[in-house]
């Protein structure tokens, strides 16, 4: 896979909830190769403040159109001056970067957990699973029924959906790792428990949902965010804790070190659940 750098036109921008806009972007090439799970590395503003580039994740990909879609919420600076772009603006970007969501032939049964803006992540895994004619739980948390994203979407692509509210203004009053719980319980007596959980959002839900997938012996991918410089692995601004590997062949006959470092930005941002070391971090 080779990574781009950009110009690459918006077609239309619009804020579906407050503070998340919606931008679809002209970007033939792409369309043509990024997978679930990766993201664009964005110059936000035409000059160079803010210095650094934003990781957004691709929400959507149409390769017959040669379009992408982004959701992002405005959460600073760069983010605001993002979504005041506007329509036929060019973005400069660099991409699709990180690795990708892996759907396992032998999985029938996948469920999806997106947690506010983490919703954004999992559109076109989504999607490609319905394609590969797996069967599709989503779960959505939001703060409440306003934050909700994507519900609609997800339905009309025939998935199964489940919503939780903090607040309890929509569907499940709670968190949507308590809503997750309640329906690995029933799923387990009926119909049977998914094969696979994937998950992006908040570090505590995606702590949550590996210590459940991993109590239920479920395989669990979870999609990291961490402040990136380069998105290109050369600065290791954006290393997460990943439990030690096994290296008794080349490591003078000593145990494994409990944990290595890997950069969010080109070894994930996708990991397996039980890799990632959450404490104390």
């Amino acid at each position: 896979m080779t990574i781009l750098n950009l110009k690459i036109k918006i077609l239309s921008r619009k804020e579906v909830t407050p503070n998340i806009y919606l931008l679809s972007l002209a970007a033939p090439a792409i369309a043509q190769q990024a997978l679930p799970g990766q993201f664009l590395h964005i110059k936000c503003s035409k000059d160079n403040y803010p210095l650094l580039r934003r990781p957004i994740s691709i929400h959507r990909v149409n390769p017959q159109k040669g379009e992408i879609q982004i959701l992002f919420q405005v959460a600073g600076e760069g983010t605001k001056l993002l979504a005041e772009r506007p329509v036929g603006d060019d973005l400069d970007i660099i991409g699709p970067l990180g690795n990708s969501f892996k759907l396992y032939p032998e999985s029938k049964k996948v469920m999806l957990i997106g947690g506010g803006i983490g919703v954004a992540a999992l559109l076109a895994l989504g999607e490609e699973a319905i394609r590969q004619g797996k069967e599709v739980q989503v779960l959505i948390g939001a703060l409440n029924k306003e934050l909700v994203l994507a519900e609609e979407i997800f339905s009309d692509l025939g998935a199964k959906v489940e919503v939780a509210t903090n607040d309890g203004s929509y569907r499940y009053k709670g968190l949507v790792t308590e809503l997750l719980e309640k329906i690995l319980e029933e799923e387990a007596l009926a119909t049977g428990l998914p094969h696979q959980i994937f998950a992006c959002g908040p570090r505590p839900l995606l702590k949550k949902v590996s210590e459940i997938a991993f109590q239920k012996n479920i395989d669990s991918q979870v999609s990291m965010e961490e402040r990136m410089g380069c998105g290109i692995g050369a600065c290791l601004g954006c290393v997460c804790k990943i439990k030690g590997e096994d290296q008794n062949n080349n490591n003078n006959g000593l145990p494994p070190p409990p944990y290595i470092y890997k950069r969010v930005c080109i070894d994930g941002p996708i990991f397996r659940g039980n890799e990632v070391v959450w404490d104390d971090q």
